[in-house]
């Protein structure tokens, strides 16, 4: 009698972990597919008038490993951008950034320009990247990068094509903090007489109240790039059959972010594996058989 048949149904969990000690990195669950192509090249010797080989032996076998996602978890930036993004904790009142020039320099200024900035009313808080421009010596507009949250709190609205958010130019005193209408933000003014540039620019970033955020930057000199190990766990399927692939070196570079209208995320990428000398093999497949077998 004929034994049921080895299947493999669905895929369950993602897990990358650390070569050197095994330590997990993260676990991904929201998967489409993950697939091993071990694809090996036949070498021909062909001579003379035989249109055909004399003798084929196998050469090179490659193991590309496309993954199929559809969650960003943190450490793939780490393990195919090389930067771990920066992870934090919930800010029950909002938060802002240092304001930063961009143009000239007289926009962010202790002394003569804008000194800090602060949270007026965390509830109007809306996440965005902000420019101030300075409109005169002693005004600015300001302006926001997306209104995909400007339902936040008091709504906020754009004044022109141009992304402006302030309907007249916001006076800059000194020692004196002013408010960006409906978006609660305050500009303080430094502590001596003001005198901004006109032109003069300068950046900020607000985040309303939120239970968590995190930050990366992508291309910076400071990236590393490190080969990891890839256990991937077919779904358990009725009858309690279940699979692990465990991949024992991966190497992997880059990562889509794709936003597609009206749709969940879903990213595809390529890794590597390859031979680790000290286990001996390139992954390993492992099967339980199910549970109710008579």
């Amino acid at each position: 009698m004929l034994s049921q048949p080895k299947t493999i149904f669905g895929i369950h969990q993602l897990t990358a972990y650390n070569i050197c000690n095994g330590e997990p990195y993260g676990t991904a669950k929201v998967l489409g597919s993950a697939e091993i192509a071990s694809s090996g090249e036949l070498v021909p010797l062909n001579g003379g008038s035989s249109k055909y080989p004399w003798q084929v032996e196998r050469g090179l076998i490659t193991n590309e490993v496309t993954l199929t996602l559809r969650e960003y978890p943190n450490f793939l930036y780490e393990l195919l951008l090389g930067k771990a993004p920066t992870v934090t904790g919930a800010e029950t009142g909002g938060s802002v950034s240092t304001l930063e020039n961009v143009e000239g320099s007289s926009v962010s200024d202790a002394t003569t320009g804008i000194a800090s900035l602060a949270i007026s009313s965390a509830v109007d808080v809306k996440y965005s990247e902000y420019v101030v421009v300075a409109v005169s010596a002693t005004e600015v507009d300001v302006y926001a990068y997306t209104d995909v949250d400007f339902a936040q709190g008091a709504a906020g609205e754009y004044q022109n094509d141009a992304l402006k958010i302030t309907a007249t130019p916001l006076t800059i005193a000194t020692g004196v903090a002013v408010t960006i209408p409906n978006f609660g933000i305050d500009l303080t003014g430094g502590s001596g007489t003001i005198g901004l540039t006109i032109g003069d620019t300068a950046r900020f970033t607000a985040k309303p109240i939120n239970t968590g955020s995190t930050d990366v930057v992508i291309g910076s000199s400071t990236e590393v790039f490190k080969d990891f190990g890839l256990l991937l766990a077919a779904q358990r399927a009725g009858d309690g059959a279940m699979q692990l692939v465990d991949l024992y070196r991966v190497s992997g570079s880059g990562m889509p972010i794709v936003m597609t209208e009206n749709a969940f995320s879903e990213l595809s990428t390529t890794v590597t594996a390859y031979r680790d000398s000290v286990r001996n093999g390139v992954y390993s497949v492992k099967t339980i058989a199910s549970s109710s077998e008579c």
